[in-house]
């Protein structure tokens, strides 16, 4: 599986533009409900005294990275910079004007937010009067500590762990596909907290009257406090402190105050053997601390010297928190005298399952194991050509593991080699003596070193000089896998060794695609493993062939599937291809729908949980040959079931 899709967990459209009666404007209005997503600006609708009026939308889009992060450690997704991630919005067709030739940005959010239940996304009169839901003046609710945004509109941030993406359109009518990939990694990575010190200097209590501090979060939000001897109750930002005898009652005195302020995104503790407070932002990041965040502790009240310590502001703060990201038109479109109204994506609440915003993690899965296509060396092929690559599968109760260690050997991780023995007369137990190559160090080695390259999956790459007839070496081969000779950990089955050869004419080969295993019915918890049998189109078997061998699948070196709904032909999956030309490098992002195969020919997996139950879905394959991609007739149809 090559390609996976992780639905919007929230959404919703902010707006300053006017109601109907074109006075008020919808500046407290949410629509985390409605069903489509809205991007525009308005010039020029209304005129006053200060002048020509602009009414601006933009979108809000946040993804579960928890998700994520857990399917990365069960190592359904690869790990960073082998994915790629995509920012997939669709166009929603809609009577109102449309824009052309414009550009739109991608920028983190830098605040928390609240999705809200608004619908109304045309005179905007779901308003949340400070109650659930986001909208252009406020993050959310006030009773669930939510406040407003620094810059009415939305808090974007760009740096070099956040960078702003842009895509383009030319009618207005395209979808939104972007790739976010170093966003979405550095949300999956976390980070530190930052932390700052408030320490009491002190101990006479009186002299702390009168004095305080104020804290600011890591999203913006500032609150003071002072300490108020008169007083044994606190209360908002007065801290109580009638009654108290020592810095440690102090202390603990204002980490109560600090920690029942809810729109206060910091948490405090006392430290320092209970007499100073340490106050750390409740979200990690870079936006904590004081230097290159809004993070800051400044101590306020006459004479602060004789009262509290010089604070230690906030520091070491790293990475971005995950608060989704902001979807509006770019800098240039959203000012000047020209409007661009309107464009509409499909929300996450959408009734067309596929057209709802996601983020799709792309990646090429395919492992090519030789024991299909095993070649003997030859001065056709490039080095790069000549070179063969078998796999060991350790599968155990189901599932791929790796091989431990134990006292007999060593961890396969670091200590695997493959070892090739003929299977001629005579020579059953010699090693064959190998050329110079990849994981042979040394010409006439007889052990490849072998790696591991995922959960459980072990590789060895190498080239096969002997060719049929000499050294006793018969035409095909056994692979054993081993520690030092000592434990054999796999003997596979027979490999046969092909020869490369020049033809004297341009073959164009033409192919006959079965899917052995094809069910007519999936259902949307499986992942699915589908597997090909290929075959050349005019293969005329003879009749010792067909009593005496189970027919030989060929092995399609670059094959790729695409998946559509027959319904409406409705493109699901797209031939993930990478480039137009010539097939990519193995392992390239852009190859996300390439084919694996082994000794029993072609196959991929399917996530069929990316589709929606109750259709019927179609399945095309792509072949690279002969110096182009070319599209085989075949469609295998199945249904998807809950």
């Amino acid at each position: 599986m090559a390609i996976k899709r992780y639905i919007a967990t929230a959404d919703n459209t902010i707006t300053n533009a006017y109601q109907m009666d074109l006075e008020t404007r919808g500046t407290g209005s949410n629509m985390g409900a409605a069903d489509t997503l809205e991007a525009f600006y308005i010039y020029g609708q209304v005129s006053s005294s200060a002048g020509t009026t602009a009414e601006k939308s933009r979108i809000l889009v946040q993804f579960d990275i928890d998700k994520m992060n857990e399917d990365r450690t069960n190592n359904l997704i690869p790990e960073s910079g082998s994915v790629a991630w995509y920012l997939n919005m669709y166009n929603a067709p809609h009577v109102f004007t449309l824009p052309k030739d414009f550009k739109m940005a991608i920028k983190v959010c830098s605040g928390s937010w609240q999705e809200g239940r608004g619908l109304d996304m045309e005179n905007y009169t779901d308003e949340t009067y400070e109650g659930v839901g986001s909208n252009w003046a406020r993050k959310g609710a006030t009773a669930n500590g939510y406040s407003t945004w620094l810059t009415e509109g939305g808090d974007f941030s760009e740096s070099l762990l956040s960078p702003a993406y842009t895509a383009s359109f030319t009618d207005g009518t395209e979808d939104l596909s972007v790739d976010i990939s170093d966003i979405v990694e550095d949300w999956m990575a976390g980070g530190v907290k930052a932390a700052g010190v408030l320490g009491t200097d002190e101990t006479n209590i009186s002299s702390y009257n009168g004095k305080g501090f104020t804290l600011t979060d890591s999203q913006g939000t500032t609150v003071s406090y002072v300490v108020n001897t008169s007083t044994a109750t606190s209360a908002g930002s007065v801290i109580g402190a009638s009654g108290l005898s020592t810095r440690a009652e102090l202390a603990q005195a204002i980490v109560d105050a600090v920690n029942s302020t809810a729109q206060l995104r910091i948490t405090a503790e006392t430290s320092g053997g209970g007499v100073n407070v340490t106050f750390t932002q409740d979200d990690i990041g870079l936006a904590g601390n004081a230097v290159g965040g809004p993070g800051k502790i400044t101590c306020t009240g006459s004479d602060v010297s004789s009262g509290f310590d010089d604070p230690t502001d906030f520091v070491n703060g790293t990475g971005i928190p995950n608060y989704g990201l902001g979807v509006f038109l770019s800098s240039s479109y959203e000012t000047g005298s020209y409007s661009y109204y309107t464009k509409k994506f499909f929300a996450r609440s959408s009734e067309y399952f596929f057209l709802r915003p996601n983020l799709e993690a792309r990646w090429d899965s395919s492992d090519k194991d030789s024991a299909a296509n095993f070649v003997q060396s030859s001065s056709l092929a490039t080095a790069e050509d000549n070179l063969n690559t078998l796999f060991l599968y350790n599968y155990v109760k189901g599932r791929l593991q790796n091989i431990p260690a134990n006292t007999s050997h060593a961890d396969p991780a670091v200590d695997m080699k493959v070892s090739l023995y003929s299977n001629s007369v005579g020579n059953v137990y010699d090693k064959l003596k190998l050329p110079k190559g990849r994981g042979v160090a040394s010409a006439g080695d007889t052990n490849v070193v072998g790696g591991i390259v995922s959960e459980g999956v072990y590789t060895a790459s190498f080239a096969m000089s002997h060719s049929k007839g000499t050294a006793g070496f018969s035409g095909s081969l056994y692979a054993v896998w081993h520690y030092n000779d000592l434990i054999a950990y796999h003997t596979s089955s027979e490999i046969t060794v092909n020869t490369i050869n020049a033809s004297n004419f341009n073959p164009d080969p033409d192919y006959v695609t079965t899917i052995d295993n094809l069910k007519p019915v999936y259902s949307r918890d499986e992942e699915a493993r589908f597997r090909l049998f290929v075959r050349a189109k005019d293969w005329d078997p003879n009749n010792y062939t067909v009593v005496q061998a189970e027919p030989k699948a060929d092995v399609i070196e670059d094959a790729y599937f695409s998946l559509y709904r027959t319904v409406d032909d409705y493109e699901v999956i797209p031939y993930g291809t990478g480039s137009a030309v010539s097939p990519q490098a193995s392992g390239s992002v852009g190859s996300y729908t390439r084919l694996s195969y082994d000794i029993s020919g072609n196959y991929f997996d399917l996530d069929i949980s990316m589709l929606q139950a109750g259709y019927e879905y179609g399945l095309k394959f792509a072949y690279y040959s002969n110096g182009s991609y070319r599209e085989q007739k075949e469609i295998f149809r199945f249904k998807v079931e809950e």
